[in-house]
């Protein structure tokens, strides 16, 4: 079950980026305050991709450090994307 509601969040993420993308695309100066919540979006899949992943490292026991590495990766990617979003969100809302 937590695999369809993950592949759900997936699914609804994606679209919601792409979207918001056609939108921004159609024209960038008067949907410039989307631009954050794209980035906040995507934020948003790489915790989704990359929380899982430090979880299966944890019920491994610490045997698959190859998932610890991606889930931090992940995550930290997630972070960056998140900070990108706030500066964005700043300067255009600001």
């Amino acid at each position: 079950m937590t695999a369809v509601a993950m592949d759900a969040a997936h699914v609804i993420l994606c679209i919601g980026i792409v979207v918001l993308a056609v939108i921004i695309f159609m024209n960038p100066e008067q949907f410039q305050y989307l631009f954050p919540v794209v980035f906040a979006l995507a934020a948003a899949m790489q915790f989704l991709h990359g929380i899982p992943k430090i979880l299966a490292y944890r019920q491994s026991h610490g045997m698959e450090k190859g998932r610890l590495v991606a889930g931090v990766l992940l995550c930290g990617l997630g972070v960056i994307l998140m900070l990108v979003a706030v500066v964005s969100g700043v300067t255009i809302w600001g």
